[in-house]
């Protein structure tokens, strides 16, 4: 929360007008295999699971700056869980967010760099809302 406190000060105290800035973090412990995500103003994150099941981390509150309160979710991994935290351009933008959830289900067993390449390239060649930036971060939980 210190650290929340502090970026939103910065943020506030710059001298210029900057676009909304979004907080989007995970911090995991792999001895409990416990993760805290951190979200203010962030897109959506997902969990993709071994079982053919995903979880879904909902942000609704306001970008840096704007809003002090961060949306803080533990959730307990499992091994070879699949964390993917993207920019708005992924999942919020495409017209068909479903399809894009199966063609993950579809490629999770890849290594991450591929999976993110994966993403990016379907993100790219299928139909979106409007031209936005794009960028995706893969992690592949191991067992401790």
């Amino acid at each position: 929360s210190t650290n929340v406190e502090i970026l939103n000060l910065l943020y506030i105290l710059q001298g210029y007008t900057e676009r909304y800035s979004t907080l989007d973090a995970v911090d995991i412990n792999r001895c409990t295999m416990m993760a805290n995500f951190y979200k203010l103003g962030a897109t959506t994150s997902y969990i993709f699971h071994d079982d053919n099941t995903f979880t879904k981390l909902e942000n609704s509150s306001l970008p840096l700056g704007i809003e002090e309160e961060i949306l803080q979710t533990q959730i307990t991994l499992r091994n070879n869980d699949l964390i993917l935290l993207t920019s708005d351009g992924i999942f919020e933008n495409l017209v068909d967010t479903n399809k894009l959830e199966t063609f993950i289900e579809s490629i999770k067993d890849l290594p991450p760099q591929k999976i993110v390449y994966e993403i990016l390239n379907y993100a790219i060649n299928n139909k979106v809302k409007t031209k936005d930036d794009m960028s995706v971060i893969a992690l592949k939980i191991k067992s401790a």
